[in-house]
């Protein structure tokens, strides 16, 4: 909890601008997130990275790599190693890890850290955390993320660590960027337990996606039947809105997704077909897609019909924007600006303006209480009600 300060009346206490990077900085959860700490010295081989730095320990029997700058053993210099060549992300160390194998010699590595603090209860946080895939991996993969757990968690043998990552690059693309760094980066919602989170590739085999990898032409050495990821610049900081966890720009975006909503019988009243249909929205979006201009269509000729009716024309919006809005005026209220925007429309279509009341429902009245992107993109809409 932060120190309160109170201000005397003899003067006011000048307080020091600090960068919002350092901030950030300052609220990670993850000690040694670069792993900067330990007594580089003794580096000299694979699988070090227990006995030379502090706070990150395996999942599993297989030990972990790290890398520095100022080690004279060629296997783990910084930046060329006997993986490839990689400038650090943050700092002058990274670590490495294992997502993926053909090799029987070779088995997937998982980086498990103890948190500075639990994560809490309905607390909204941003992790994300740099790969670059080594230059002399054959293959590349996806189902690389993090998984959080309450308690610390071990597997004592070389398996593949079969647990559902909280967090993952929002389209689990295949990740095969090999000159620089990549962030992956999402949120995750804290329910007051997670105290431990692990990092590796925990897609198995019906889930993975692999990529044939073709090997830089600056690059001396033979492939490995593998997919080893170089990785850096770990944190966890708390956040109030999804727009706060941002990725780089190599990373792709997430199509948008609007629900379709349920087809209506043909033999429907037309007051059942107005209590049940609704106009789906893309996240943050006020404008309605085609289908919903189609399913418009179809209501302003019911109710032009119907011009003895009083409809409300409810908008609702699912809990993120509603965080969006509170971290930016332009998305607040957003479920009753989509319901105002219908309403116009319906009143260019001839439906009286009279027979249309707008109510800003907002998250108040969820479709679904899912938590996934289908249950969020059926929360995002407008409904009509006749009074």
């Amino acid at each position: 909890m932060r120190n309160l300060i109170t201000i005397s009346a003899l003067g006011a206490l000048l307080l020091p601008f600090v960068p919002a990077e350092l901030q950030a900085q300052d609220e990670n959860l993850v000690p040694n997130g670069s792993f900067e700490n330990g007594d580089i010295k003794r580096l000299k081989n694979y699988g070090q990275l227990e006995e030379i730095t502090t706070d990150w320990f395996a999942y599993t029997d297989a030990p972990l790599d790290l890398f520095s700058t100022d080690v004279k053993s060629e296997k783990v210099m910084v930046p060329g190693n006997a993986y490839g060549y990689e400038d650090p992300s943050d700092g002058n160390r990274y670590a490495g890890f294992r997502a993926h194998t053909k090799s029987p010699k070779l088995a997937r590595t998982y980086f498990q850290v103890r948190l500075a603090e639990n994560l809490a209860k309905n607390q909204m946080y941003c992790v994300s955390f740099d790969i670059s895939l080594s230059d002399l991996s054959k293959y590349a993969v996806n189902g690389i993320g993090a998984y959080f757990s309450d308690r610390k968690e071990t597997q004592p043998n070389l398996g593949i660590v079969a647990r559902d990552p909280q967090m993952k690059h929002k389209t689990d693309k295949v990740m095969q960027l090999n000159e620089g760094w990549e962030t992956i980066c999402g949120t995750v919602l804290g329910t007051g337990t997670e105290e431990y989170m692990t990092i590796g590739g925990f897609n198995g085999t019906k889930d993975l996606e692999e990529e044939k990898v073709k090997k830089p032409k600056n690059v001396m050495g033979v492939q490995q039947l593998q997919a080893y990821y170089y990785l850096d610049n770990v944190s966890v900081v708390p956040v109030d809105a999804k727009s706060q966890c941002s990725c780089s720009k190599s990373s792709s975006a997430a199509p948008d997704l609007v629900y379709g909503g349920p087809s209506l019988p043909s033999d429907m009243s037309d007051s059942d077909v107005l209590g049940r249909s609704a106009v789906y929205y893309a996240f943050v979006k006020r404008t309605f897609t085609e289908d919903g201009k189609g399913t418009l269509d179809r209501l302003a000729s019911i109710l032009k019909t119907h011009s003895s009716w009083t409809v409300d024309v409810i908008g609702h919006c699912d809990n993120d924007e509603v965080s969006e809005g509170k971290i930016n005026p332009r998305f607040a209220d957003t479920g009753r600006k989509r319901a105002e925007q219908v309403k116009r429309y319906l009143v260019s279509q001839g439906v009286s303006e009279g027979q249309l009341n707008v109510v800003g429902s907002e998250n108040s009245d969820p479709a679904s209480t899912k938590d996934s992107e289908l249950a969020r993109a059926k929360n995002r809409r407008v409904t009509f009600r006749i009074k």
